[in-house]
């Protein structure tokens, strides 16, 4: 199995495609994200701690503990 190479992005990468599409003509030009966004690309902050949900307590008396009926 062969072993995958792993491509670090970065802002510069960002800013070295633009100089590239600039030498080649190329009519485009990337918006450059700060690191903070492409390290998380859709914005979801994640929460710093997790509390876990109760176990389910099942004595029999309600076969769907949890649907708030």
């Amino acid at each position: 199995m062969t072993e995958r190479k792993r491509i670090e992005i970065t802002p510069e990468t960002y800013i070295k495609m633009n100089e590239e599409f600039e030498r080649e003509g190329t009519p485009i030009r990337i918006i450059v994200p700060t690191q903070e966004q492409i390290d998380n690309p859709t914005g979801v902050k994640l929460p710093s701690t997790f509390t876990p949900q109760p176990p389910m307590i099942v004595d029999g008396s309600d076969p769907w503990p949890h649907s708030n009926n």
